[in-house]
C-alpha cells in the first residue's frame, strides 16, 4: 500500500475520535438525534482545526448504511467510499479553482437530481470565500431553498469576506484554535501507535510550534520522525524548526541581563550565518521571556534575574522586532536593533519606568536631596543652593500644597512668589488667571499687595476691579500664604515704572575682554536693551 502522510491517516472518522472543538461536535450530535439537520452550514476558523474532516464526518453519518446511534460504522461501503473521496453523493468543490459564475450554474442544474447512491446529497465548498460576487448571488436561491435530500456545507478561513446574505442562510459553527494540551495528547497518541518512543518536550515544542493547527503539528511531526533515529528528541524538532538550542538561549538573555552589546550581537550574527530561520529565532526569545515573566508572577520563591516591567519591555521589543523580519530586505537588522536598544540603550528605555517610580515615591514621602552645580541657583521655591563643591543638602521638608507656604519678601516691597500664585489662581477660575498675568506686582507691605497694569489694558482693570474677581484674587492668596491681604490692581504710569526698577549696576568687566581691548585697542560700551 502506497506511503500516506500522517495528518491524513489521523484524520478524524467519527464524532467520538474528534479532539476538541466539543461546541461543534454536540451540537451536531444533537442535530442528528433529533432529526434536525440543517439545509446548509458554515464552518469557519484556522487552517488545520477540522473543518473538512467535520464536513465528511457529517456526511457519513448522514449516508452510513449501518449507523451506530448516530456515529456512522466507518466500514459500510458508503463510509470506506466516502473517506476514499469516490463517493458520488458527497461533491467537494475548491472554491479557488472554481469561483466563477459558471460552476455555479452547473451546480444550481446538479443539485435537482435525486442522490444515486445515498440518502443524502452532500456539497463541501471549501474556501468559499473565493467565490466571485456573481457566483454568490446565483448561490443565494439555491443554498435559501435546496431540495430535501441536499445539504450544503460551507467551509472557509475568512468568513468576513462573506456576504452576509450567504451567513444569513447558514448555521454558522466557528471552529477554534486547539490548545497545546489538545494538540500534545494527539501527537502522543499518534507516536505510540506508530511504535516510536519520544521526548515530552520534543511533542510539547512541536504543540507550541503549530499554532494551534492539528494538521500542522502532525506535519512537523512527520518530518522530525524522518529526521531522528530512534528516538525523538527536542534536539530533532529544534534541527527541524532552524530553533535555537536553550543553551544560546540562555547565552542571550545573559547577554541582555549584563547589557553586554558585543555578546548578544555576536550570538545572533552566529544564528544568522549558520542559516538558522531568524523568525522562530524571535520567536524562540519571546517565548522564554514569556515563560520567565509567567513564573516571576506566578511563583515568587523562583529567582528571576529581571523584573516584570523589565521582561514586559523586552517582551513588546523582540516581538516587534520578530514582526518586521519578514518584511524587511535585511531580516537580520530589526533584531539587531532590538538588541542594542535592550543592551545599548536599556538604561534609557527598561530603567524609565524605575526612575519615575522612585521620583513619584520621593515626591510623595515628602524629602527630598537636592544637589545643584556650582554657579547656578535653585529657582525651586522652598530650595536652597546647594553648598560650595555640589554636595548634597540636607534633607528639607517640601510644602504640602494644601498647607499655608510661608511668604517672603525681599527688600521689605516685593512679592517675590508671583508665578506659584498665579497658577494657584488658573487652578481656581481661568478667567481670571488670564487677566490677572497680564500684570506685575509693584508693592507689598504684608496687608496690601499692589498689582500694576500697563495703561493701554484697561478692560483688565475694569474686569478685575469686579467684587467677584477681586474676591477670587484675595481668597486664593489666603489659601496660598496663610494670611488676609487687600489686592489693588492700577495702571502704571512711566513715574512708576522707573521708580520699581533699581538702579543698575555696571556689571564688572571680564579679563578677557580687558586683554583684548589692551591688544586690540577700543572700549567697553554696554549693549543696548533692544539688541539684547
Amino acid at each position: 500500500m502506497e506511503y500516506q502522510a500522517l495528518y491524513r491517516r489521523w484524520r478524524p472518522r467519527s464524532f467520538a475520535d474528534f479532539v476538541g472543538q466539543s461546541h461543534v461536535v454536540t451540537t451536531l450530535v444533537h442535530a442528528l438525534e433529533s432529526d434536525r439537520v440543517a439545509h446548509a452550514y458554515l464552518f469557519t476558523g484556522p487552517r488545520g482545526t477540522g473543518k473538512t474532516s467535520t464536513a465528511k464526518i457529517l456526511a457519513k453519518a448522514l449516508n452510513c448504511t449501518q449507523p451506530q446511534g448516530i456515529e456512522p460504522c466507518d466500514h459500510c461501503l458508503n463510509c470506506t467510499r466516502i473517506n476514499e473521496g469516490t463517493f458520488l453523493d458527497v461533491i467537494e468543490i475548491d472554491a479557488a479553482s472554481n469561483r466563477g459564475i459558471d460552476e455555479i450554474r452547473d451546480l444550481r442544474e446538479k443539485v435537482k437530481f435525486a442522490p444515486g447512491e445515498g440518502k443524502f446529497k452532500i456539497y463541501i465548498i471549501d474556501e468559499v470565500h473565493m467565490l466571485t460576487t456573481e457566483a454568490f448571488n446565483a448561490l443565494l436561491k439555491t443554498l435559501e431553498e435546496p431540495p430535501q435530500f441536499v445539504v450544503f456545507i460551507l467551509a472557509t478561513t475568512e468568513v468576513h469576506k462573506l456576504p452576509l446574505t450567504i451567513i444569513s442562510r447558514c448555521q454558522r459553527f466557528d471552529f477554534k484554535r486547539f490548545t497545546v494540551e489538545e494538540i500534545y495528547g494527539r501527537l502522543a497518541e499518534v507516536v505510540a501507535a506508530e511504535g516510536i518512543p519520544a521526548e515530552k518536550e520534543a511533542l510539547t515544542l512541536v504543540a507550541q510550534y503549530a499554532e494551534g493547527g492539528m494538521r500542522d503539528a502532525l506535519s512537523i511531526l512527520e518530518q522530525s520522525l524522518a529526521h531522528c533515529r530512534e528516538k525523538l528528541l527536542e534536539a530533532d524538532v529544534r534541527a527541524i524548526l532552524g530553533l535555537i538550542d536553550r543553551e544560546e538561549i540562555n547565552k542571550l538573555a545573559t547577554a541582555i541581563q549584563e547589557r553586554n552589546t558585543q555578546a548578544a550581537l555576536a550570538i545572533l550574527a552566529d544564528v544568522s550565518q549558520n542559516g538558522k530561520d531568524l523568525f522562530q529565532f524571535g520567536r524562540s526569545l519571546i517565548q522564554h521571556f514569556r515563560e520567565l515573566l509567567l513564573t516571576s508572577l506566578s511563583d515568587k520563591t523562583v529567582k528571576i534575574n529581571f523584573t516584570p516591567d523589565e521582561l514586559i519591555t523586552i517582551i513588546e521589543t523582540l516581538a516587534a522586532a520578530t514582526n518586521e523580519v519578514k518584511r524587511s530586505f535585511q531580516s537580520v537588522l530589526p533584531l539587531e536593533l532590538a538588541l542594542i536598544k535592550l543592551t545599548a540603550l536599556r538604561e534609557s528605555t527598561v530603567d524609565l519606568a524605575a526612575r519615575v517610580a522612585r521620583l513619584e515615591n520621593i515626591v510623595q514621602q515628602g524629602i527630598t536631596n537636592v544637589a545643584v552645580k556650582p554657579g547656578k541657583k535653585a529657582t525651586t521655591a522652598g530650595l536652597a543652593a546647594a553648598p560650595p563643591g555640589g554636595g548634597s543638602l540636607p534633607p528639607q521638608s517640601v510644602p504640602d500644597r494644601n498647607q499655608a507656604a510661608p511668604l517672603k519678601a525681599a527688600s521689605g516691597s516685593e512679592f517675590n512668589d508671583w508665578e506659584n500664585y498665579l497658577e494657584a489662581v488658573k487652578a481656581r477660575k481661568r478667567t481670571v488667571a488670564a487677566l490677572v498675568q497680564e500684570g506685575k506686582p509693584i508693592a507689598f507691605d504684608g496687608e496690601q499687595l499692589t498689582i500694576g497694569f500697563p495703561p493701554h489694558l484697561k478692560f483688565h482693570l475694569d474686569s478685575l476691579a469686579l467684587p467677584q474677581n477681586k474676591a477670587v484674587l484675595e481668597s486664593v492668596f489666603k489659601e496660598q500664604y496663610g494670611q488676609a491681604v487687600k489686592i489693588s490692581c492700577i495702571p502704571l504710569t512711566v513715574k512708576t515704572a522707573v521708580t520699581e526698577q533699581p538702579a543698575s549696576e555696571t556689571p564688572p568687566v571680564p579679563a578677557l575682554l580687558n586683554q583684548a581691548v589692551s591688544i586690540f585697542g577700543g572700549e567697553v560700551r554696554p549693549l543696548p536693551k533692544e539688541e539684547k
